[in-house]
């Protein structure tokens, strides 16, 4: 199984931080290429242009670890297996540390997704200075 593991500081406080990714309806606005999203219950759906768009299973919103878990069900990507968590800690000199960990099948998909992991990273860090 690949795996895609991000790690990097932003500098939102924790709070400001959390307060941002744990609304999962506004994913858009943090990974800004991404288009509309929807969301109905614990299921979230991410348009990505021209490209189709993503079905996901929010799995997790862990507020005392601020923490998201998701699945992305249904994606261009073809995945026989997807599993992500995103979570924000303090960082010692202020801040954040924003780790993003993404377990994924086949093995072949991963270079493509990590492509757009990098490109969603670069927005993220603009968008929780």
């Amino acid at each position: 199984m690949a795996t895609i593991h991000r790690s990097f500081e932003i500098g939102a406080s924790p709070d400001e931080a959390w307060r941002a990714v744990r609304d999962v309806g506004k994913i858009n606005q943090l990974i800004t290429f991404l288009g509309d999203v929807t969301v109905a219950g614990d299921r979230r759906t991410c348009e990505l242009g021209g490209q189709g768009q993503l079905n996901e299973l929010i799995v997790s919103v862990d507020d005392e670890r601020r923490r998201l878990a998701y699945s992305i069900t249904e994606s261009p990507f073809n995945f026989s297996h997807h599993h992500a968590s995103m979570q924000i800690e303090p960082e010692s000199g202020g801040g954040s540390r924003f780790t993003w960990i993404t377990d994924l099948k086949p093995d072949e998909a991963a270079p493509a997704l990590a492509d757009a992991v990098d490109a969603a990273v670069e927005s993220l860090k603009q968008s929780l200075k």
